[in-house]
């Protein structure tokens, strides 16, 4: 493939056309290429750009891969036409081979493309070759013979007037029989084809010899040496005599046995994949409604331990008082102050529970008053200087606030530290979170699957971003988390 190769490219992706070329550039220095992203482009480049090989993505937006394959099946230049796409069903890779195209090729198998490329264009200079030596086949099998090796497909050659068959060394080695030996008649190789796709194959053959079949594509099972049975795409032509008459049939085998394995291998990696994450979602959807009936009853609690309890000493004290109203003013004063007290915890139990408007608010502002608002004795220190807040989306700071607030609860409950370091940060497309404490630390493998952690660790997946906890007895816990800034992203409340 010394001269120039000139590739027509229909891709609405540019960065993806720039890999193509980029892979094809490496392997086929002489390529020169053509990009376009619309059906005029494509048709105006047919015209003008004169392509040796057709490449083409199944997405552009109003005009598939198929719609381009019939326009170029329609022109008389008969150009190779290869699918290149992200992912494409079982069906719709037959169909499209059926309709014409060489090759498929999948984008995260782009290795491949290169050697797709100069099998195309090689089985169409085949292709070519034998339609200009059909003439020249009833003359000279030598000829022909020659012609079969150029490629490695299994062809296979049907004089009907001896009733004699010609293979190709790749028929023998694609069946398994000594190339020593003469041909096995009809019967005996067809004999090989699956049972459910044999009578397809036997009946066209006989349509041939009364002159009712010209050619044919089709895929096939066929029983191979190893004992299973592998796929074959046959293709199949008839030659005529002058009169019309059937005289000889040409056909070859491609085999696309891994082809077809590696469609079931994706299909399945596709319905693994799917099954995980149902399962992870199901499991997102448990923690939620864990961490919801963990909030009901922390509310509870904290109505009937701490704010209920204040305000049934505020009654009893003013019953007291109606009792007894002389010289008693004190009791009206500290009623006051439990008011005062129970307005406070209704407050802080209020701003716990409900998330701040972030479309409207600050993250900044809102974690200093979340500091403020818990009655810690420890020291907790807020460094947020290294924060671009402009960079950060409401979703994303509704969940740095979850979490920082789920993480001071679990330090107040169980930590016993007296320092607490809570620093933010943002790089071009991502935000760091670190909250270090100095408190008694905890064994990570015994305490990860905790309600708490779990429920960290799910938001932070939930944005596709990692999250790490450092700690071990007596030394403190450090809780690091990095979340993407681009990407979709699903929101857990």
């Amino acid at each position: 493939m010394a001269d120039t190769l000139k590739v027509l490219m229909l891709e609405d992706d540019v960065y993806d056309a720039e890999i193509i070329q980029r892979l094809l550039q490496k392997d086929i220095p002489s390529c020169v290429f053509c990009l376009a992203m619309t059906k005029e482009k494509f048709l105006q480049e047919l015209e003008h750009f004169r392509p040796d090989i057709i490449t083409a993505d199944n997405s552009v937006p109003q005009f598939d891969a198929r719609d381009a394959l019939q326009i170029v099946r329609q022109r008389p230049e008969n150009i190779p036409f290869i699918l290149v796409t992200g992912t494409v069903s079982e069906e719709f890779a037959a169909g499209i081979i059926k309709a014409g195209a060489d090759d498929y090729v999948l984008k995260d198998r782009l290795q491949r493309l290169p050697a797709a490329i100069e099998t195309a264009i090689r089985q169409h200079r085949v292709e070519r070759e034998k339609q200009e030596a059909m003439e020249s086949i009833r003359r000279s099998n030598e000829r022909f013979q020659t012609i079969s090796r150029a490629t490695k497909d299994a062809l296979w050659d049907w004089d009907l007037a001896t009733d004699s068959i010609w293979w190709s060394e790749n028929f023998f080695t694609l069946l398994g029989y000594d190339p020593a030996r003469p041909v096995p008649d009809l019967g005996e190789w067809t004999s090989r084809i699956h049972p459910d796709d044999r009578k397809r194959m036997t009946t066209r053959l006989q349509k041939v010899k009364e002159n009712a079949a010209v050619s044919w594509e089709d895929e096939l099972r066929i029983l191979l040496p190893d004992g299973n049975y592998g796929t074959v795409l046959d293709r199949v032509y008839t030659l005529r005599d002058d009169a019309g008459k059937a005289v000889r049939v040409i056909g070859v085998f491609v085999d696309i046995t891994e082809q077809k394995k590696l469609i079931a291998e994706k299909r399945k990696m596709e319905e693994e994949r799917l099954k995980s994450r149902l399962e992870q979602q199901k499991e997102i959807t448990r923690v939620i409604l864990q961490t919801q009936e963990m909030e009901r009853n922390t509310l509870g609690r904290e109505l009937h331990d701490n704010i209920n309890q204040i305000l049934a000493s505020v009654n009893l004290k003013l019953g007291y008082y109606l009792e007894e109203p002389e010289n008693n003013l004190d009791i009206i004063e500290s009623c006051r102050q439990s008011l005062v007290k129970a307005i406070q915890e209704a407050r802080n139990l209020s701003h716990h529970m409900v998330m701040p408007r972030f479309s409207e608010k600050d993250l900044r502002d809102e974690l200093k008053h979340l500091i403020e608002n818990y009655n810690y004795n420890q020291e907790v220190e807020l460094d947020a200087t290294s924060m671009q807040e402009e960079l950060l989306p409401p979703p994303i700071k509704e969940t740095l606030f979850r979490i920082v607030q789920e993480q001071l609860s679990n330090i107040y409950k169980h930590a016993k530290a007296n320092s607490i370091m809570i620093r933010l940060s943002t790089a071009l497309r991502s935000v760091s979170l670190l909250i270090i404490d100095n408190g008694v630390g905890f064994d990570v493998q015994q305490k990860k699957k905790g309600i708490g952690i779990t429920n960290i660790f799910n938001r932070v997946e939930s944005y596709n971003g990692k999250a790490d906890i450092v700690s071990s007895p007596g030394n403190g816990c450090t809780l690091s988390i990095v979340i993407p800034l681009s990407g979709k992203v699903h929101r857990l409340h």
